[in-house]
């Protein structure tokens, strides 16, 4: 059942309507035109068939007009035979023949007529004349070149056959209209099948999506924009599948990672409550306590830079002195090297400028730095080149630890993958950084010996950095 707002009906009303007005425009134009061109046609083929009746009294004229002679009796409008009729006239308007004697009968005079022929009083029967009166259009045409003394001939018919046709035709329009209407009706039923079906089953596919079932999939049979739009609906599915997916496994990845220093905390704290640890065992527990408890905060704050990256938001790149995020990044990260006992050597010239966002830059160096130096033996190393004939800089973050191995290329920018102590977030957030920024993140060895080298392509701009911080 169609219902009243919805799509199908105003399909429906729309062709109904197209069809209505161009009805409406066309009797609107048609109606003046086409009467005008019957009552000009009626005038030529009337004062033909004068011209006929007039040339057959002419040519008998002398010798008397035979019996079985036939004068034309009608004559053909758009193709289709219309009634007309004649008079002959003698020279004093007095009726000597006629084909319609009911209403024109023989020996009375035009002006004596109840239903007259010409329109004017005043005629000059030496040519040919048209008349039009409230009742009929008619053609008075002279017999020979002296029509006092040889008469004229009258042909006429009644505007009713005129009316009569242009109802007709009317008719024909509005069956026409009726044609027109049920063929509307027909490709708007069609229409609404092929746009409304389509439609539907989007709608139930949303609400198939609403439900996490992705693996419902669109057929895209054609190639116009509801196939199109299907595609865009199967593309997006597989996108949300694919995050949610990635939700799943970043919240069991969490639980997993949170649970494991909670519950070494929980363990160790109920052991000073039940005086298990005394003397120096408890300060060694309050010191495994302490170090879980900044674990367990590194992963919280690093679960919620990762959420706020995820997030819509607007981006305000500028460009900045790349030296004074690195400097920054490395007061951060310098009580860390120092409890782990690394060196740490930047080696970043003045003049480079990075295009971005200044806490967002600030929280990839640290991350990059933190990872090196958890991995480090005794060194890490920063530093920066910019990339010829490009609006690049690439920058680099090495340690001198055992490097990555092969799984490591495969899994390191996954949430929560970790070979050894840490979040297991640093590179998964670096990751998202930089391609915010529209740059590369790549990680390979020194040496096969080891050494983890991360490199970052990030955009700049040529020009002079005083004054950039």
């Amino acid at each position: 059942m169609i219902r009243p707002r919805s799509i199908s009906s105003k399909i429906i009303i729309s062709y109904l309507l197209v069809v209505f007005i161009t009805f409406a425009m066309t009797v609107l134009a048609f109606y003046p035109a086409l009467f005008g061109v019957l009552e000009n046609r009626a005038q030529i083929s009337l004062e033909k068939q004068a011209w006929e009746i007039a040339f057959l009294m002419q040519s008998h004229q002398s010798e008397g007009l035979p019996e079985e002679t036939a004068f034309p009796s009608g004559i053909r409008l758009l193709g289709r035979p219309v009634e007309s009729h004649y008079l002959l006239v003698n020279p004093d308007n007095r009726i000597t023949g006629s084909s319609y004697p009911e209403y024109f009968p023989v020996g009375h005079r035009l002006s004596d007529l109840f239903l007259p022929l010409r329109d004017r009083e005043i005629v000059d029967k030496a040519r040919p004349n048209t008349y039009r009166t409230d009742n009929y259009i008619a053609v008075e045409i002279p017999i020979g070149i002296s029509p006092e003394n040889s008469g004229t001939v009258i042909t006429f018919m009644a505007l009713q056959s005129l009316r009569d046709m242009y109802l007709n035709t009317l008719y024909l329009v509005f069956g026409n209209l009726l044609i027109a209407l049920v063929a509307a009706l027909f490709i708007a039923y069609l229409l609404i099948g092929y746009i409304v079906r389509p439609l539907k089953n989007l709608e139930l596919y949303a609400e198939a999506m609403g439900n996490r079932q992705f693996d419902i999939k669109l057929e895209t049979r054609s190639n116009d924009e509801l196939s199109n739009l299907a595609e865009a609906f199967n593309q997006m599915a597989d996108r949300l599948k694919s995050y949610d997916e990635s939700i799943r496994h970043f919240f069991q990845n969490a639980s997993h990672e949170l649970k494991t220093p909670l519950m070494s905390i929980n363990g160790y704290v109920e052991g000073i409550r039940d005086g298990i640890f005394d003397g120096p065992a408890v300060d060694n527990a309050l010191e495994i306590i302490h170090k879980e408890s900044l674990r367990m905060r590194d992963i919280v704050e690093n679960m919620i830079d990762i959420t706020i990256l995820d997030q819509p938001h607007s981006n305000y790149f500028l460009p900045h002195r790349l030296s004074y995020i690195v400097e920054n990044a490395l007061d951060s990260v310098g009580g860390y090297a120092l409890d782990r006992k690394v060196a740490i050597t930047a080696d970043i010239p003045e003049k480079a400028i990075v295009v971005g966002d200044w806490d967002r830059l600030q929280s990839l160096f640290i991350n990059l730095l933190s990872n090196a130096i958890r991995h480090a033996q005794n060194s890490v190393t920063i530093r920066s080149q910019a990339i010829a004939d490009t609006q690049q800089v690439e920058i680099t973050v090495q340690d001198d630890g055992p490097g990555f191995i092969s799984e490591d290329f495969h899994h390191a920018f996954e949430y929560f993958y970790t070979r050894t102590e840490g979040s297991g977030l640093g590179l998964a957030i670096a990751r998202k950084i930089v391609d915010e920024h529209g740059g590369e993140i790549y990680l390979q060895n020194a040496s096969p010996k080891g050494g983890a080298v991360v490199k970052v392509t990030l955009p700049s701009v040529s020009g002079d950095a005083d004054g950039l911080v």
